[in-house]
């Protein structure tokens, strides 16, 4: 069942109607953006894509490094840590030649033009294909209102790669074409290899699945192809096609490798979010609700004909291995398993089959609007029951609810009717143009309102966003005199965990996908660091003395009455102000005051919150003699707090209570409280002390952060003696409250050398003199990993993990030139790899080409 007939010229009737495809879809965009707002969520779009391609913009022109290897944020990690995020996409690349244009646009003006050039690259292929302009527009426009395109304003690497994949099935259509089956031909492999090379580019994550969907397309085509060639030679020229199709492929991904390989290397060296493991019985499961390709964004997001379509094609003989692999994929969660890397069940990794989904639904547009094949009420009635699952179980939005009940609806009519009057065998007079006009309406009238309901669920950013921009270069210029001590941002954590206002800007914080999982294991279950967002993979800032001393967060920005106890306000505006702790350790220093692991590992919490401020951790056993381990004895108190001082009155809406304390606590006095928070329900419970907040996320959030135990670290320069605490509303159980306090003056290393400062080139992160008086330790605040070189005296010595998380190595008495560089492992491998691919590909076209001919 092929019913596209030979390809078609691209005539100027073909292209007014391709710009009425692209009008209707620019349409819909517009009407989805609200007034003053971004094209773009709050969350994933403005805090991570927009907010980290604008740092890489910053990052340059600081430094000068289009391809550096460090990155200042997140205590400082190797810079292929954000390549999730396509820093060498060309939207962000063409932001670096205007700075003076704000980095949303380019981002916002990216996806737009790649969703409309997806959608008119699907009117081309299929029309190409021998489709009708009636079918080609409407899958066009399905694809256009698909609402896997939600992720274009959240998650912009679920979809940002689909042009380039429409593009490779166009190639291999030109490959695979039947009336040249013995040729081979330079364009369309060039084009395949570059087609897929800007698919890894923009989406490493999601390239297995393109890769997949490709082998696919040519198992589909690969019969007619082989039936047009003499049978003598069909054997050889399939292991051919396949040779050359593996061949492709496996240039695209050379040429990549600048990215890929320090990129792999840094995720198997550090940790991505996943939320909860998979169980065995989730990877063996099916998925009945078939959100893999019905309604949602995480998954193709497409309407009940397009699963009713495939169904048919499943009926036809030339279409049933396609239809039936793809039906596979999208019911089986172990292929959501596999094509994840194994991560978890999730159904986004189906998101590239959309085209090849598009495809089969024209077949059966096609094969219906011909009449050569029938409708079928079992099929339609069987489309129904993922319908009613979602309905039952996973839709609550009633706007979307109601449409969704109106797909179906209005498939199980259109059905009944055509097979009543194909029985009475009556044809409805009327023209042409007017059937498929009226045609068009029904097919694509709830998609766009689907589009548009689910669009609307989004909480965009707005463009005159409040919580950035109060301090300028120049402020930071004139006021932060060490330029290279961090600078954190202690409000709207989200939004400004990978905000900086200079390029060259250090900070604690990073909002990404992969983090370096000692350092994360530091800040939460160490340092206790409250968790205010639904998951723990974001490393923000807030207040907790102990980590800003001990990560040397000398700088910070906050509002007026938060200001932590150590802070002097340097500057303030608009009740915002710019604050200096001298009072923190430097980001390298020489220690004398140690403590091996084992004795450490030992404390318990509260204690080793101040030993660890007071002593550098150093690998070794307690009996290890050639450590001179200095004991310590930690200075916290318990502080009783009364039984029912976390009662409320009610758990059906948020509440804020003003508490007094038993003891007023004096200024510089650090509180510091914890409890356990028993809760199993759906939406995400929160609980905020004085300005800090702990959440806790509910069963919905799709990576759960697990934070059980909320930790308050809270001081101020002026006397306390009450807290103002907001609950949440939900039913949840506050147990195992403990409270303590410590003087904030406590927190004194006692061993510190100065190390004095020179000017950093090249890979240098740190450069410098020290003198050290004894024996002891070269201490940094810069988060372990591999890739670091350090150099004493010009001679080269191992880096070892000090303090739990951060690089250091041992140093000898007396003075010395101290050198610490950071190189990406692989990165330069990877170029390499590249060159030769890029190279590859040019002469061994160049060589095939003439013999071609």
């Amino acid at each position: 069942m092929i019913f596209c007939s030979r390809p078609q010229k691209f005539t100027r009737r073909n292209f007014v109607i391709l710009l009425l495809l692209l009008s209707a879809g620019g349409f819909l965009i517009w009407r989805l953006i609200p007034e003053g707002s971004w094209f773009g969520s709050q969350t994933d779009w403005y805090s991570q894509h927009m907010t980290i391609a604008d740092y890489m913009r910053k990052n340059f022109y600081a430094t000068g490094q289009l391809f550096p290897d460090f990155t200042g944020l997140g205590g400082g990690t190797n810079f292929f840590s954000l390549s999730y995020y396509g820093f060498m996409r060309p939207d962000v690349l063409i932001s670096y030649l205007f700075p003076g244009i704000a980095m949303a646009y380019f981002i916002q003006g990216y996806a737009i033009l790649e969703i409309l050039l997806g959608g008119g690259l699907i009117y081309y292929w299929l029309h190409r294909k021998g489709f009708s302009d009636f079918t080609s527009f409407a899958c066009g426009f399905f694809y256009l209102t698909a609402n896997c395109f939600f992720q274009a304003h959240r998650q912009i690497m679920f979809v940002n790669y689909m042009p380039f994949l429409i593009l490779a099935f166009l190639f291999l259509d030109q490959i695979l074409d039947v009336r040249k089956a013995a040729k081979y031909r330079f364009r369309p492999h060039v084009g395949l290899v570059i087609s897929l090379f800007f698919c890894i580019l923009h989406s490493f994550y999601f390239f297995p699945s393109c890769f997949t969907a490709c082998i696919l397309y040519i198992f589909h085509l690969l019969p007619d192809f082989l039936q047009n060639a003499e049978e003598t030679i069909r054997k050889k020229l399939k292991h051919k096609i396949w040779w050359n199709y593996i061949l492709d492929v496996s240039i695209a991904v050379s040429m990549n490798m600048f990215l890929l390989l320090p990129t792999g290397l840094a995720i198997l060296g550090n940790k991505k979010d996943t939320g909860n493991s998979t169980s065995l019985l989730k990877i063996l499961g099916v998925n009945p609700t078939l959100d893999s390709i019905l309604y949602s964004p995480y998954g193709c997001g497409l309407t009940v004909i397009c699963l009713y379509a495939l169904f048919l094609c499943i009926r036809e003989k030339r279409t049933r291995k396609l239809a039936i692999a793809i039906f596979a994929l999208l019911f089986f969660d172990i292929f959501y398993w596999i094509l994840n890397a194994t991560l978890y069940v999730r159904p986004k990794s189906l998101i590239p089959f959309l085209p090849l989904i598009l495809y089969l639904t024209a077949q059966a547009l096609e094969g219906l609007h011909l009449k050569k094949i029938r409708h079928s009420l079992p099929l339609t009635l069987l489309c129904a029951i993922p319908v009613i699952v979602q309905l039952v179980f996973l839709l609550r939005n009633d706007q979307v609810r109601h449409l969704t009940m109106a797909d179906l609806i209005l498939l199980l009519l259109v059905v009944t009717i055509s097979l009543f009057l194909e029985k009475k065998e009556f044809s409805l007079p009327c023209r042409p143009l007017f059937a498929n006009i009226c045609g068009l309406v029904l097919l694509c009238a709830v998609p766009a309102m689907l589009y548009l309901a689910k669009g609307q669920e989004e909480r965009y950013a707005s463009r005159s966003d409040e919580s950035r921009d109060y301090f300028s270069q120049e402020d930071l210029e004139g006021y932060c005199e060490n330029t290279q001590s961090r600078f954190d941002i202690i409000e709207h954590p989200s939004n400004n965990t990978n905000y900086v206002i200079t390029g060259d800007q250090n900070k604690s914080t990073l909002y990404s996908s992969i983090t370096n999982s000692t350092y994360n294991n530091l800040i939460y279950d160490i340092l206790k660091m409250p968790i205010s967002i639904r998951n723990r993979v974001a490393m923000t800032a807030d207040e907790n003395p102990f980590q800003e001393y001990l990560m040397g967060v000398r700088y910070i920005q906050t509002k007026a009455d938060k200001v932590p106890a150590g802070y002097t306000v340097l500057q303030e505006k608009e009740g915002h102000v710019l604050a200096e702790n001298e009072n923190v350790l430097p980001f390298a220093y020489g220690s004398m005051a140690l403590m091996t692991e084992d004795d450490y590992d030992q404390l318990s919490y509260p204690e080793n919150l101040d030993t660890l401020a007071n002593r550098t951790i150093v690998s070794g056993a307690s009996d290890d003699t050639a450590l001179k381990s200095t004991p310590y004895v930690s200075q916290m108190k318990n502080y009783t707090l009364p039984g029912d001082f976390f009662s409320r009155e009610t758990s059906k809406k948020n509440i804020t209570v003003e508490k007094k304390l038993p003891e007023t606590l004096t200024a510089s006095t650090i509180l510091l409280i914890s409890f356990d928070v028993e809760y199993d329900g759906e939406r995400d419970v929160s609980i905020i002390i004085d300005g800090v907040r702990n959440r806790l996320s509910g069963s919905l959030a799709p990576y759960p952060n697990n934070n059980h135990t909320f930790s308050y670290m809270l001081s101020s320069d002026q006397d306390r003696d009450s807290l103002e605490i907001t609950f949440s509303k939900g039913d949840y159980e506050i147990k195992n409250v403990s409270a303590y306090t410590i003087p904030l003056s406590s927190l004194s290393h006692p061993g510190v050398v100065t190390f004095q400062e020179h000017d950093t080139a090249g890979k240098q992160i740190v450069n410098g003199t020290i003198t050290m008086p004894e024996d002891g330790y070269f201490v940094t605040s810069y988060t372990y990993s591999n890739g670091y070189k350090a150099y004493v005296d010009g001679t080269e010595v191992t880096p070892v993990q000090v303090n739990k998380a951060f690089v250091g190595f041992p140093l000898q008495k007396g003075a010395h030139e101290i050198v610490l560089e950071f190189h990406a492992p692989g990165k330069s491998l990877g170029l390499i790899f590249s060159c030769l691919a890029a190279l590859f590909l040019i002469l061994w076209n160049l060589l095939c080409l003439p013999r071609h001919k």
